[in-house]
């Protein structure tokens, strides 16, 4: 009689911050899991409301970190993952659901993939459930990342298994001893853009990740930040992107998609000035020079791998944006960015 496999302990992280309005239903939703050997993991950054509560009422059994100060969502997501005991770490959002099979869906990928050390999981708007909002993420020439599917209605492309670049920090899976070698997300970059940085330091170490559709999670988003253009998300999105090009590209592929890079800089540029955060843009570009001189050591650090990885992350960009070229057609679907409609028409 051959043995069953044993199943991994997972452990759900959920950074948390002033969300108690969002908390109960994202904590029955693991409550429902059919996967049974799951901890559950919450960071409270300081919260002012009732989140405390909620979880010691709705989830007793979980593991409630508080923290004095709000350490933001890469802060509070490393928190997490340093308490964590599981052979794997899930971070979720806390204003998202998850279907009552989604660990156990990851847990047969993982079954499939061996190899793997990230999943990705699909992510459904939370009230327009025929909607993506994230498909896996991709990386881009233009420096940027990409929620694969996002804002599309779901389509058979979304419900195939597929290798992936990156997974969205809505609702992600990662090996807990590939998180301790790569010390987690960038405390530094507070909020945004932490899972693209991890993507491509995992992408430059060898790592391999899948995008797993019938791992389903339902996204309402915006609900701690306020949305993609609040005053504090078009800082930090501003901030981030260049502290991304500036620590995590190697010097020969920022070279090779120079123009591309300012091209998108220049797009996010003009979608702050119609939102207008002109103010909020200038506060992050001056928030990058305090920055500057830690992320070029860490740069300095990232060299030694590039050395001998540089090729293979640039063969890895060009599949992640092949496989993004697919979202836009033809036909190109309405309601896309018109930057990254001409980005994939030109280029």
């Amino acid at each position: 009689m051959t043995s069953q496999p044993v199943q991994p302990l997972i452990s759900v992280v959920i950074p948390n911050y002033n969300g108690a309005a969002f908390l109960e239903g994202c904590l029955s939703s693991l409550l429902r899991q059919t996967y049974t050997r799951i901890e559950i993991v919450v960071v409270d950054n300081a919260s002012s409301d009732a989140s405390a509560e909620v979880v010691l009422r709705v989830a007793p059994g979980a593991v409630l970190l508080r923290k004095e100060r709000n350490l933001g969502f890469a802060g509070g997501a490393n928190a997490g993952f340093r308490a964590a005991h599981g052979e794997w770490i899930a971070v979720l959002n806390n204003d998202a659901e998850v279907a009552p099979d989604w660990l156990a869906e990851c847990a047969h990928a993982m079954e499939r993939h061996p190899e793997a050390t990230f999943l990705a999981c699909r992510i459904l708007d939370f009230k327009k459930r025929d909607r993506i909002f994230s498909a896996g993420d991709c990386f881009l020439r233009a420096g940027i990342g990409y929620r694969r599917g996002q804002d599309l209605k779901d389509r058979q492309d979304y419900r195939q298994e597929t290798e992936i670049f990156a997974a969205s920090g809505c609702a992600a899976l990662y090996r807990k001893c590939v998180l301790d070698e790569a010390n987690g997300y960038d405390e530094r970059f507070f909020a945004y853009l932490e899972d693209v940085d991890l993507a491509l330091r995992l992408q430059a170490a060898g790592h391999r990740g899948w995008y797993v559709p019938r791992a389903e999670v339902y996204h309402l988003g915006g609900a701690t930040s306020g949305g993609e253009f609040s005053l504090l998300a078009a800082r930090l999105r501003t901030r981030n992107s260049i502290l991304l090009l500036v620590k995590s590209i190697p010097a020969r592929i920022f070279w090779r998609c120079c123009t591309r890079i300012a091209a998108a800089q220049m797009s996010w540029l003009a979608r702050v000035i119609t939102h207008g955060r002109v103010w909020s843009y200038l506060r992050g570009l001056a928030g990058v020079v305090p920055l500057l001189p830690v992320m070029l050591k860490e740069r300095r650090r990232l060299r030694v791998l590039w050395r001998t990885s540089a090729d293979s992350l640039w063969q890895a960009i060009l599949r992640s944006e092949t496989l993004a070229r697919r979202d836009f057609g033809p036909p190109v679907p309405e309601g896309v960015s018109t930057f990254l409609k001409w980005y994939f028409r030109l280029s």
